[in-house]
């Protein structure tokens, strides 16, 4: 059985024709690695490439304010940020978010809290704006991402790319 948000992203990625995925995080900084590392490895997958999908990466680093632009032209039907989250889980944790909870779950290592960015990508792009928020352990200075975190973004990156591939 699949954990509740592979069921919950699968339904929101099925319709969807054009989606986006934004990659969050410092990667000097242990587990706020997680979102960038994600997308990095969908982009080693190919995400999407045989579905008919356009699938649009982005390694946002701690500016995802920086690609509303690129988003607006591109409007995709979703956009799905994935960032290192403080939910009081398992570090490693996986979770679906809302866009409530990403202003008080969501790492503080970018500059712009991405409740209020959500709220902009979906006014300018009319997109539907969704979250993947990754339990972090340690977000610590020039430290390595922790083991099950680094197992949590590869399952991560594996299931978002069979669901942008089908």
């Amino acid at each position: 059985m699949d954990p509740e948000w592979i069921d919950r992203l699968r339904a929101l990625v099925a319709p969807a024709s054009n989606v986006a995925v934004l990659g969050i995080g410092n990667e000097l900084m242990g587990d706020d690695a997680a979102g960038v590392l994600v997308v990095r490895g969908l982009s080693e997958r190919a995400a999407g490439a045989a579905a008919g999908r356009r699938v649009s990466l982005f390694e946002c680093h701690t500016t995802p304010e920086n690609y509303t632009g690129a988003l607006e032209r591109l409007k995709p039907d979703l956009v799905l940020m994935i960032d290192a989250a403080d939910m009081g889980a398992a570090v490693g944790e996986i979770r679906m978010l809302d866009a409530a909870a990403m202003g008080s779950m969501m790492h503080s290592t970018h500059t712009m809290p991405l409740s209020f960015l959500a709220q902009y990508i979906g006014r300018t792009a009319g997109s539907s704006v969704v979250a993947l928020g990754i339990q972090a352990g340690q977000i610590m200075l020039d430290r390595p991402i922790s083991p099950a975190v680094a197992g949590s973004v590869r399952q991560a990156a594996q299931a978002i790319a069979g669901m942008l591939s089908r």
